[in-house]
């Protein structure tokens, strides 16, 4: 694709032979000759400097004509913007005829759409239904009366337990569980006794969920993943957990039973979620934090158990003064002590 072409997609201002060939898209260090590469921050002009990259798309802030040797530059307003829109150009994409491996096991009265792709040793239960453009890789395991929705992609080694729904659109990472039982006992004195999980899980349209995520089937109902919303890997989410749509969850998160996650919330890497917590739209988490009551849409929240950022902060300005301050009074004690002892 020529540069000048790319130019036109993502809206910049081009300098430079707008006739080269553009390959491929790289990072400044790792680019060769025929592949563009983006610069989203003055911190990173000394090693732009040194691309071997035919190009650079930059941001309007930097001034590259006047600091870089390279002749070939796109000047935009989002260069983060204009990344997405060139990366999607040159990925890789899937090509090859609609198959069904005859490795794989199909039960009976199992429903296959129009190009669908499923690779060997993929086990699909009984009832189960597979729209179409759905990719399912090897040794996935499909329950009983799964519904899988159009243009989904199952990686390997997932496993979607009987009675899930899958939306469209929707990208199942590497060993994944979905819908095994939710972690419900009751104690009767002797033992715990387990409580049966009737329910299901739903996943909805356009969610993401990365590698070795397990999502709990519901006791009674379902556990709900709303659209739109991007799951990291080694997430855990209990049983009846309600998440809302366009919402992120970062790596190790734990959230518990029947908590509610409102939409497009942020919960950072390692926070956990106490069971029935209900979390407002809008809310950002951050890492670690321990959330341990309901949460006011909008608010951004730190620690454990978790408070006000703002709040956390200052706290921890105060522990860092802590060894001094115990100097000071354990000072203070001896001198009282000299002055009782005259």
């Amino acid at each position: 694709m020529k540069l000048k072409e790319i130019s036109k997609i993502v809206g910049g201002e081009l300098y430079g032979d707008g006739e080269i060939e553009i390959k491929g898209v790289s990072s400044i260090r790792d680019a060769k000759e025929g592949e563009i590469a983006f610069l989203f921050r003055k911190s990173y002009v000394e090693a732009a400097k040194s691309t071997k990259a035919s190009a650079l798309i930059v941001s309007e802030d930097i001034r590259m004509k006047e600091e870089l040797n390279v002749r070939n530059i796109i000047v935009t307003k989002d260069p983060l913007g204009a990344y997405l829109k060139v990366a999607d150009l040159f990925k890789e994409v899937e090509k090859g005829e609609a198959f069904v491996s005859p490795l794989a096991y199909l039960c009976e009265d199992v429903e296959i759409g129009e190009n669908v792709k499923i690779y060997p040793f993929v086990y699909i239960g009984e009832k189960s239904r597979i729209e179409n453009g759905v990719t399912i890789y090897p040794f996935v395991h499909i329950g009983k009366s799964v519904f899988i929705g159009e243009n989904t992609k199952i990686h390997p080694h997932v496993t979607v337990y009987d009675g899930v729904t899958i939306g469209k659109r929707v990208i199942v990472h590497s060993g994944t569980v979905l819908g095994s039982d939710g972690f419900g006992y009751v104690w009767n004195g002797k033992e715990h006794v387990k409580i049966p999980q009737l329910g299901t899980v739903e996943i909805e349209d356009d969610v993401e969920i990365g590698a070795n995520v397990t999502i709990d089937r519901a006791a009674l109902g379902r556990t709900v993943i709303g659209k739109g919303t991007k799951i990291d890997n080694l997430v855990q989410i209990g049983h009846n957990v309600k998440v809302g749509e366009n919402s992120i969850i970062v790596a190790q998160v734990g959230i518990g039973g029947s908590a509610e996650i409102g939409k497009r919330v942020i919960i950072a890497g390692q926070a956990g979620i106490r069971d029935h917590v209900k979390i407002g739209d809008d809310v950002k988490i951050g890492g670690q934090s321990g959330v341990t009551k309901d949460v006011r849409a909008g608010s951004e929240v730190m620690g454990t158990p978790h408070m006000d950022h703002r709040e956390w902060a200052r706290l921890n300005v105060y522990l860092k003064q802590l060894p001094e301050l115990f100097s000071r009074v354990k000072d203070l004690e001896e001198k009282i002590k000299r002055g009782e002892n005259k």
